[in-house]
């Protein structure tokens, strides 16, 4: 069986984690994507001083240090052990458990709030891991998908990828994968299944900075779903195809900014 047949635990985790400490210092570093999103969720939720928070899907642990630097009680899960380790190490004393988060090991309503950054896209039952959000909360559920925005970075790189994947796994993306909340009306449909409904809707404008190439194709290769690309076409196939995808956004002396925009939804 290959990984991307498996369930999304066995899939995605392994995924995410096999380059993981580059995950951790770029996409999840002080320029990666998630800051700004970060810090419209932690405003609007008003996430401070005994909060308690469980962020699904909480990789290397970015957003569990922001939110402990605001004083809250904080429990993540990922299906990568590596990520896992690493947000461990960054984050000692917060709650951060390695699985599913369609299944979560916590009793009903017992976080003031639960978060999913670019996270239940990834799910392969959307409806079971927003419910089980739900079911875990107290309050509201916070949610960021990225869009497919015409400037947006992330869909520009990955079209240049396509051919470069296993054939058999770009329908499965369609169900589980970076753009698979993203199309119009596919969220609101998933959540009005999971018996949940959009208190408030935005898109926050999120680039991802890189030094220069060499960084942003570095960080790309990190990614679950290039590790598919790799994994059918080779590395040397991959780094080329990123090269030349990534061109078009680099400034001055070699320095890349990304733009990026994610949709950020409350519900409840």
């Amino acid at each position: 069986m290959r990984p991307h047949e498996k369930g999304r635990e066995m899939r995605w985790g392994p995924l995410f984690g096999a380059r993981a400490k580059v995950w951790a210092d770029t996409w999840e570093g002080p320029q990666g994507w998630g800051t700004s999103v970060y810090d419209y969720v932690v405003q609007r939720a008003r996430v401070g001083q005994g909060t308690s928070v469980l962020d699904c899907g909480c990789g290397a642990g970015r957003f569990v240090q922001i939110a402990i630097q605001r004083g809250a009680q904080i429990a993540g899960i990922d299906a990568s052990r590596e990520l896992i380790a690493i947000a461990i190490e960054r984050s000692p004393r917060a709650d951060l458990r390695v699985g599913n988060f369609e299944t979560l090991p916590w009793p009903d309503r017992f976080f003031d709030v639960v978060t999913g950054f670019s996270t239940f896209q990834f799910a392969e039952n959307h409806v079971q891991a927003l419910a089980e959000a739900r079911r875990v909360a107290k309050g509201r559920v916070w949610l960021a998908v990225p869009t497919r925005l015409a400037d947006s970075g992330l869909p520009a790189v990955f079209a240049n990828l396509m051919e470069l994947f296993p054939p058999d796994v770009l329908d499965t993306f369609k169900r589980s994968g970076m753009f698979a909340l993203s199309a119009p009306g596919k969220l609101e449909e998933a959540l009005t299944m999971a018996k949940m409904s959009v208190l408030s809707d935005d898109t926050i404008e999120a680039p991802v900075v890189f030094h220069d190439a060499a960084a942003a194709v570095d960080a790309f290769l990190s990614a679950g779903a290039t590790t598919l690309a790799i994994q059918q076409s080779g590395e040397p196939a991959v780094e080329k195809a990123l090269y030349g995808a990534l061109g078009p956004f680099a400034g001055e002396l070699g320095r890349l900014t990304l733009p990026g925009w994610f949709r950020v939804v409350e519900a409840g």
